[in-house]
């Protein structure tokens, strides 16, 4: 457990472009859109800027006035917008505008849940000033817990993470997804015009032609996702139909994502909303989940750890309970009680496998180009085709499961 890892900076940005930039942005400025409360940079004369060592997709930067002492967090695109082979990739953009709509539901005294997540302060759209696509938000000194086993933490002070884990989880599933595309600009969510439309297919069935068309173009550059179609059309037969109500989740959660309160154990703000869409709760719980049913051998070289994995009898009661609790909270569809987290968890688990093969084949391509934003790339970027064997097992292991009749009991956490 510490705090986010820095560096130096391991992709410049012109320091003097974007100190004078910061200087005459008002809350009038362009980019400072939707009511967002805009620092006083006025007085801004020198930056001391440090990279973040995490981040494959976008470089994210800790501003801090060197005369104030005054921290801020910069994310940033890879490459120029003409450089970026999927419109959908890399949107920081709509990761902007998704934390501030999050953050007027958060002050909405109806809203069922609040989701913690730093307060965003402008975007920038224009190339010109550091050559990227930007915003700058409200940086958030909480601790970072890499491995979801959370080696060396006490037994109850883990209690009281995973309660606070799965209370913001619930919280994120449980805003009022309408309300929220209300409050976001069509120009950046054209999919979420036509709430018809949004209803008639499943997020599942979109997720997976998405990942076909970044893996059809990526492909054009490095070598495919092995049995990638069988995945998928295994997929589309088994994945269950979205929640009966509209359904935000993040699209990216996992525990490095979190940022917790040492003192009292709880999550102090969740990050990296570029994936978050309208979709199947199961995926992130899958995706949180996913370590706990992965070998030792690929979480010791993911997570530089031995005793989480699917190898110890303790990481899959772990699931089960974690899952269990979260079911006590959110029933996705009251008519059909087959579409709940435990009964489907490989599913999700088998999907996650599977954009995760899309995510490290972009890695591989992203290190071919040598536009790889992390310094440690190029062990992810081999992994693909490890994780479409992993996938192949989970299949197996959920017809099994389905043919026996076989259930998991839930356990307490």
């Amino acid at each position: 457990m510490s705090a986010p890892e820095l560096t130096e900076v391991r992709h410049p940005i012109d320091k003097q472009n974007l100190t004078d930039y910061l200087k005459n942005v008002t809350p009038q400025s362009t980019g400072t859109t939707l009511g967002v409360r805009v620092p006083d940079f006025s007085k801004l004369e020198s930056l001391d800027i440090k990279q973040f060592k995490f981040g494959q997709s976008n470089p994210t930067y800790l501003l801090t006035d060197e005369d104030t002492g005054r921290e801020y967090v910069l994310r940033k695109k890879p490459s120029p917008n003409k450089k970026i082979i999927s419109k959908s990739a890399h949107a920081v953009e709509r990761e902007f505008f998704m934390l501030r709509s999050i953050g007027l539901l958060n002050e909405d005294p109806q809203s069922k849940g609040k989701v913690p997540i730093p307060n965003v302060y402008l975007l920038c759209e224009d190339e010109s000033i550091i050559g990227y696509v930007f915003y700058v938000m409200e940086y958030i000194k909480g601790v970072s817990i890499k491995d979801p086993g959370m080696p060396g933490i006490p037994e109850e002070d883990r209690k009281l993470y995973w309660n606070s884990i799965i209370d913001t989880i619930s919280s994120i599933h449980l805003l009022d997804a309408e309300k929220l595309i209300s409050n976001l600009p069509p120009a950046h969510y054209p999919q979420f015009q036509n709430l018809e439309k949004l209803k008639s297919s499943t997020y599942f069935q979109r997720q997976i032609r998405t990942l076909n068309s970044i893996a059809n173009l990526q492909t054009k550059q490095v070598k495919p996702i092995p049995d990638f179609d069988k995945i998928c059309d295994w997929l589309l037969k088994t994945a269950p139909r979205d929640p009966t109500k509209l359904t935000l989740i993040h699209g990216d959660c996992k525990i490095d994502n979190f940022l917790f309160d040492p003192t009292t154990k709880t999550v102090k703000g969740v990050l990296d909303w570029e994936l978050c869409t309208i979709g199947h709760p199961l995926f992130d719980w899958a995706n949180f989940l996913q370590p706990f049913n992965l070998p030792n051998a690929l979480n010791t070289f993911l997570l530089k750890q031995t005793d989480t994995g699917k190898e110890n009898p303790a990481s899959l009661d772990l699931i089960y309970s974690v899952l269990g609790r979260y079911s006590e909270k959110i029933t996705w569809d009251s008519n059909d009680p087959s579409n709940n987290p435990s009964d489907l968890w490989l599913v999700g688990f088998v999907f996650g496998l599977l954009r995760l093969c899309v995510i490290s084949q972009g890695i591989a391509m992203r290190v071919k180009q040598g536009s790889a934003s992390s310094s440690s790339a190029a062990g992810p970027a081999k992994l693909y085709p490890i994780l479409s064997n992993l996938a192949l097992e989970g299949i197996e292991q959920f017809e099994e499961q389905r043919s026996s009749g076989s259930k998991r009991i839930k356990s307490n956490l």
